[in-house]
């Protein structure tokens, strides 16, 4: 390497990869590590950019800065293994041209006009403060660990991507990054996620549900206001691995840029299609106003409440409002208030301190309360009221009106239903320990379903047998029709032991007896 008053002069051997009709050139070399830090940089963010900077940053074309910072102690961890008499630094490092940079290439030629096979590449110093011409792909550590020594000296390999026909575009040497640091040190999820968004790569191609739902996100955390009003979630949601998401009152609404764009494709955009269209940024102004609306209606105990508290937070009550927001928009529109929407819901009178009758939401319970919150929240919403009998959705959460439905049909001898003969009858799962139900003796074709949104995971167990696959849920919600034989054996009455599983490790236990006169 040579380096000029103002530029740095390297000379290099050329070859190109053809693939699919496209050439890649790229050029191999070798240069001072003090020199080539001087003309190269990684497009990196920092460990303590915030938030909101790297989510404008990429809705930004093309996004300039999206590697992963750089670990200061790999850095001096270099620098003291190879500053050692006797040791080298063999392994290559990746650059490329910054797309929006030029650098000068000249083939060399011989006295006799033959070519040499090297080329020079002349790369102009940058001025003080802007960006350097060359991107480092991979091997930013190296670079620098390198610069740092002051025994060594030996030249560091290098890879130069360079085409004049710009084939190497910025989504390009995203992939190539992607690619080449997986194996050494996979990149952050949430890094991942954005990254290939910023270049259209993968499952966020243009226009695909992955694509716009983290838009969305991205216009959320950035955006400061919405409509001239402050938005909870600016500068909250996890874009940077290396600082954790905030809350938006002071608890709350804790997300991630992954987790929310799951959330948010999952209820709005792979389900959307009917008459109300929304843009990303149009949706993000409603998600932030409801929220913002939810934060003013709830009044009294905020610091205990289900969304906001420090104490008794249910994450799935903040995913499930979230979920039934983008429903109530899919199926209604964008509201004129939506502290209306959610004083018709009665969230203004509801008790949201969960503390009381909640048990748990981890591991099997957590999923089943996950469920029940989704489908719960999802039906108010969308019809834009409570269910019957039902004050406010803690109450319907609880279990109130939880029940199954048995419905019976009338066979003949032969075992055939007989038309019109269906008889539906609903089994409350609270009050009574035992409910008793009478039906005909030929009301042998038995179904027992679950319709409520309020109500998990159902397993039922004939009694005597409650190993008898016949008498299951499974058996049972498809429909069966038992044999005289059997129930003659079981003396004309089955009974049942019924498991409800409800919202927070909570379940409702049920005899039900069910007798066939003779």
């Amino acid at each position: 390497m040579v380096e000029m008053s103002n530029s740095v002069t390297v000379y290099c051997q050329r070859f190109v990869i053809e693939n699919n009709g496209v050439r890649y050139p790229y050029f191999l070399g070798a240069a001072d590590s003090k020199e080539l830090i001087k003309v190269s940089e990684a497009p990196s963010f920092a460990e303590n950019t915030p938030h909101q900077n790297i989510a404008g940053e990429v809705l930004e074309t093309p996004m300039k800065h999206w590697q992963r910072p750089v670990i200061e102690r790999n850095v001096v961890a270099i620098a003291t293994n190879f500053d050692q008499a006797g040791e080298i630094m063999p392994n290559p490092v990746l650059l490329a041209v910054h797309p929006e940079k030029k650098i000068e290439i000249t083939e060399q030629f011989s006295g006799s006009g033959a070519p040499t096979g090297l080329w020079q590449i002349k790369i102009e110093l940058p001025e003080i403060g802007s960006e350097k011409p060359l991107w480092i792909i991979d091997g930013q550590h190296r670079i620098k660990g390198m610069a740092k020594t002051t025994i060594v000296d030996s030249p560091l390999p290098f890879v130069l991507l360079h085409s004049i026909e710009r084939n190497y575009d910025p989504g390009t040497l995203a992939r190539i990054f992607a690619q080449v640091t997986t194996a050494a040190s996979p990149l952050d999820s949430i890094h991942q996620a954005w990254m290939q968004f910023a270049f259209e790569l993968g499952e966020y191609k243009k226009n695909t549900h992955d694509n716009r739902a983290l838009r969305t996100v991205a216009l959320l955390c950035s955006n400061g206001t919405f409509a001239g009003k402050p938005n909870p979630f600016y500068s909250n949601i996890q874009f940077n691995p290396k600082i954790e998401a905030k809350s938006v009152h002071p608890n709350g609404f804790c997300y991630d840029a992954e987790t929310l764009k799951d959330l948010i494709k999952n209820s709005f955009f792979k389900i959307q299609g009917g008459e109300h269209e929304f843009t990303e940024l149009e949706l993000a102004e409603e998600i932030a106003k409801a929220v913002s609306a939810l934060r003013d209606v709830i009044s009294k105990n905020i610091d205990r409440s289900a969304f906001f508290g420090s104490i008794g937070e249910q994450k799935y009550f903040r995913d499930g409002f979230i979920i039934g927001v983008c429903q109530y928009l899919l199926e209604n529109g964008t509201p004129a208030n939506w502290v209306e929407v959610l004083r018709e819901l009665n969230f203004d009178k509801t008790d949201w301190d969960v503390t009381n009758w909640v048990n748990g939401t981890s591991g099997k319970a957590g999923n089943i309360s996950k469920k029940i919150a989704s489908k719960c929240f999802q039906e108010i919403f969308k019809s834009g009221k409570l269910p019957e009998d039902i004050d406010d959705l803690c109450e319907y959460l609880s279990g109130k009106n939880a029940h199954l439905t048995l419905e019976y049909v009338l066979v003949d001898d032969e075992d055939v239903k007989i038309s019109r003969s269906n008889v539906t009858k609903q089994v409350d799962l609270g009050g009574l320990a035992r409910s008793i139900e009478s039906l005909p003796a030929n009301a042998r074709f038995i179904k027992i379903t679950n319709p409520c949104n309020n109500v998990g995971q159902v397993s039922i167990a004939l009694a005597e047998k409650p190993f008898d696959e016949n008498f299951h849920f499974e058996s049972l919600k498809k429909g069966r029709v038992l044999q005289k034989n059997e129930l003659k054996g079981l003396k004309n009455k089955i009974l049942l032991k019924i498991r409800a599983e409800l919202y927070g490790d909570r379940t409702f236990q049920k005899e039900l007896l069910i007798t066939f006169n003779a």
